[in-house]
């Protein structure tokens, strides 16, 4: 057998005490998405309490937004001829005063014709270590950031490495960010709260600070910006977009536990696993939840539902079962209450795409993707098309 059929092999074989068998996914009840909510005069507020239930009990509460910041950029022309501007920015925010409080750096990649009276709409993607070696070069672009089709599709992109916020290491993840701003363990001598930032919101706390900057530069366009990531960057791409309603639309691509399947499922990676092995990336409280996914006062569902009325995208693969395919279809079937305030129609779990197929229907997405546990050409496709139909058929719907 091949390295490569055995390692597929393995991604459709459950690890030891980890269920792949949809006949075993226990019964579960899903708390309410709207709450007392009944109306869309109604919503803000409950969107705000559901923003502040996943602060407490699942990533944890960010640093504020800075009132003030400065940029250093350095303008590196790309070698061909594919109409590209490449800039390396680095933002730094400071106190009043002037003095830096902290600084993290990103590329910003946008075509040449784009201007004042042009300006172009942005991905920010949200790029972990273990993919920052797939993102091409300036030259040739991938399969992972296929950068010369976004940009003949007259969009723009942010790559922002969340290494340089919070580092993917249960050791240091609080040493950059969390640090500058008091939220490390050693602030708080070694036992922070049970509500304290976690990598994941610091890196969604990033991402509103690339959306900041687009907003400063007249040749990207602010109001049509949308978050995008994978895997664990489709984690906090999803929360991103839930707490910062600055952002068009939020792309979860294969986040599974944590980002977009449904936590009571308890198919394929639990809580339990995932704040075993990464508990830096959720606040504190969240394993209080381990084995325990009944007593969460939300779900996934539920931070599907925090981007309503603005529109909300996730994809799964087929071989990808430990994100749970289903499950993150099933928490956008799961969110219809919140946006069938604002006169979508239902979905239902029938209507889960096969295998290559997409189902785009009102402000929701979904496409399952042949293969395993990757970003391709496949899932940029249908993310460029989703991005066109909201933010040129109807662009004030993007910034609702």
């Amino acid at each position: 057998m091949s390295l490569s059929a055995s390692l597929t092999v393995l991604l459709l074989v459950a690890p030891p005490g980890f269920n792949y068998d949809e006949a075993a996914v226990p019964e579960y009840e899903l708390p309410s998405v709207l709450g007392e909510a009944d109306s869309p005069e109604d919503w803000p507020d409950r969107r705000a309490e559901l923003i502040r239930l996943f602060e407490q009990h699942v990533y944890g509460v960010a640093p504020p937004a800075p009132t003030h910041w400065d940029t250093h950029t350095i303008h590196e022309t790309a070698a061909d001829d594919a109409g590209a501007l490449w800039d390396r920015v680095e933002v730094t925010t400071t106190k009043p005063s002037g003095e830096a409080i902290f600084t993290f750096p990103f590329t910003v990649v946008r075509p040449k014709d784009a201007s004042l009276e042009n300006p172009a709409p942005v991905f920010v993607v949200l790029v972990h270590p273990a993919r920052i070696n797939e993102m091409g070069s300036r030259e040739e672009d991938s399969t992972f950031f296929p950068w010369k089709t976004i940009l003949a599709a007259g969009y723009a992109a942010i790559l922002l490495p969340v290494e340089g916020l919070a580092p993917d290491d249960n050791d240091t993840f609080d040493s950059k960010l969390l640090a500058a701003y008091g939220l490390d363990r050693a602030s708080f001598d070694g036992e922070r709260p049970g509500d304290a930032c976690g990598g994941l919101a610091a890196w969604g706390w990033g991402a509103s600070r690339a959306l900041d900057y687009c907003r400063s530069q007249p040749e990207l366009d602010g109001s049509r910006v949308a978050v995008i990531g994978h895997s664990r960057g489709g984690k906090a791409a999803w929360w991103a977009a839930a707490r910062d309603p600055r952002f068009s639309f939020g792309i979860s691509n294969n986040s599974g536990c944590g980002g977009a399947a449904l936590s009571r499922r308890r198919f394929g990676e639990t809580v339990a696993r995932i704040n075993q092995q990464f508990p830096r990336w959720f606040c504190p409280r969240f394993k209080e939840y381990d084995d325990n996914e009944d007593a969460l006062p939300v779900d996934q569902h539920m931070l599907a539902a925090a981007m309503a009325p603005r529109p909300v995208y996730a994809a799964s693969a087929t071989e990808d079962e430990w994100a749970d395919p289903k499950g993150e279809f099933l928490s956008l079937v799961a969110a219809n209450p919140a946006f069938e305030l604002f006169g979508d129609e239902p979905w239902t779990p029938a209507m889960m795409p096969a295998a290559g197929e997409s189902l785009t229907l009102g402000r929701r997405g979904y496409h399952l993707r042949p293969g395993g546990h990757g970003l391709d050409r496949f899932d940029w496709d249908r993310y460029l098309t989703f991005a066109k139909s909201v933010w040129e058929n109807d662009p004030a719907e993007a910034n609702r």
